[in-house]
């Protein structure tokens, strides 16, 4: 009996034009990757990218997040990210 492994990946086809293909192509040889990967990576990246930016609008809702902070309490802070 064969296990099987469940992804939380999802496969989509895309159409590209030969030029976006030719130029992808090579930007994807210049990173060391094949296309498919490169295009994965630029997709990931976009998304996370996204991701942050709606966490930072919500994190601009805040009335707190408008504080100024005193400089011993930034500093601080930064100590115990280790910045």
């Amino acid at each position: 009996m064969s296990a099987t492994i469940i992804s939380n990946k999802k496969r989509k086809n895309i159409d590209l034009s030969e030029d976006t293909f030719r130029a992808l192509s090579v930007l994807a040889s210049a990173n060391g990757k094949n296309l498919k990967a490169y295009i994965e990576t630029i997709l990931n990246n976009e998304a996370k990218m996204l991701n942050e930016e709606m966490i930072y609008r919500d994190f601009l809702k805040n009335p707190e997040s408008k504080e100024i902070v005193p400089s011993d309490e930034k500093s601080a802070f930064e100590a115990l990210l280790g910045l």
